[in-house]
């Protein structure tokens, strides 16, 4: 699985400017509120459109301005884990897990109880999200992501809604799915120990660009990974495009 993006996006007087490519595993995007993070996400999902560039997801062009290609988020195969997880108030957790399935109904209802179960979720088929723990919806949501079947894994934020003791349940919880998920991943997170436990590569950004990448290993000093090695050298399967 891989992805290649390279867009430029002004909106608002902030200037997007993101080159990378990721041959699978997960990638996190690292940097403070307002960077580009979640607007680099969108623009993969197709929910904002880059004024120029390309968007290349397993050799499927998703964006191409060039060639006046930009794929409905429909069609990309993307599935995205909003931040509020944007779950369907109205429906309960089976029917939210329901209705991303594309196939007939009798695959649909066997593709959703195997959702279920694999994510604990059988007892609470009845309840709606309001009567959800934080973990309850999230874990929903991801349900309802796996029913689409996508090729793509945007996680935006991802434990931002949850408290101590949870998130890090969910993270060790959320690393298993990723490890088990054969498509490519995208974490975006302000928290360097997120992206340490969760990332295999990861790139730093700053204003709206890169201005570092590498394995997470090799980005992190191994003995307190709150400092990271802003190595551009570095040889992965994670490059900056030129």
């Amino acid at each position: 699985m891989s992805l290649k993006v390279d867009i430029k996006k002004s909106y608002k007087g902030f200037a997007l400017k993101m080159a990378f490519a990721s041959d699978g595993g997960t990638l996190a995007l690292l940097g403070a509120s307002g960077s580009g993070k979640s607007m680099t996400l969108k623009c993969i999902a197709g929910l904002i459109s880059p004024d120029e560039g390309t968007i290349i997801a397993n050799g499927r062009t998703l964006f191409a301005s060039a060639q006046g290609i930009d794929l409905r988020p429909q069609e990309r195969s993307v599935g995205y884990l909003f931040q509020n997880y944007a779950l369907f108030p109205n429906m309960t957790v089976r029917q939210n897990i329901a209705i991303a399935h594309r196939g007939s109904t009798e695959t649909r209802d066997a593709e959703t109880n195997a959702l279920l179960a694999r994510y604990g979720l059988e007892n609470l088929e009845g309840r709606y999200p309001v009567e959800l723990s934080g973990g309850q919806q999230q874990r929903t949501a991801l349900a309802r992501i796996f029913a689409y079947q996508p090729k793509v894994l945007l996680l935006d934020e991802p434990f931002s809604a949850l408290d101590t003791f949870l998130r890090e349940n969910m993270q060790a919880e959320l690393k298993r799915i990723i490890r088990e998920y054969d498509g490519s991943v995208i974490l975006v997170t302000h928290n360097q120990e997120e992206a340490y436990k969760l990332a295999d590569d990861l790139i730093i950004i700053e204003n709206g660009a890169p201005i570092a990448s590498g394995p997470v290993d090799e980005m992190f000093d191994l003995h307190t990974i709150t400092v990271p090695k802003l190595n551009h050298t570095t040889e992965s399967k994670l490059h900056l495009e030129e």
